[in-house]
């Protein structure tokens, strides 16, 4: 329940925020930085299933086909939990690393998702722009996003 929450209030940043500031034109990717926490995190599953459900929320907000969000997003998450398999118990800055990893592969991610459903015009060279950027603004909020996305995923204890 807190995982939805959450993501209401990162979706919110998102949609606000984030849409108004806007460094060299390109807007910063809350919804794919906290997908990637929750990779880098908790591995595949729980990366991927937070992938959905924050790319299915995002989805609601574009003029996109439903569903490529979600897609591209959960290929995050689980590309993100990939990392835990080779570090399982990584230091703080490789898991920003794998964040920052993890956000560039997303920004590759979802124009390959639009181009596979016939969207055009995806894919041009002010992807590296948009990269670049969004690596940048995910490297920055990345310790603050590790925080949240650890207290949103993390179990809590039954009260007996």
């Amino acid at each position: 329940m807190r995982l939805v929450l959450v993501l209401f209030f990162v979706l919110a940043l998102q949609t606000t925020l984030f849409a108004q500031l806007r460094p060299f034109g390109v807007a910063g990717q809350m919804m794919l930085l906290f997908t990637a926490c929750a990779g880098v995190t908790y591995g595949i599953t729980i990366g991927t299933i937070t992938g959905l459900v924050a790319g299915l929320m995002y989805d609601l907000t574009l003029a996109t086909p439903l569903g490529i969000g979600s897609l591209a997003l959960g290929v995050v998450g689980a590309t993100a939990g990939i990392y835990l398999y080779f570090f399982p118990t990584p230091i703080w800055w490789l898991r920003i690393f794998a964040i920052a990893i993890a956000s560039a592969l997303g920004e590759i991610y979802f124009p390959i998702a639009q181009a596979m459903v016939g969207l055009d015009g995806w894919i041009q060279f002010r992807i590296i722009k948009v990269i670049a950027v969004v690596v940048v603004v995910n490297t920055l909020f990345a310790p603050g996003m590790l925080v949240v996305s650890r207290w949103a995923l993390s179990e809590r204890k039954a009260s007996t």
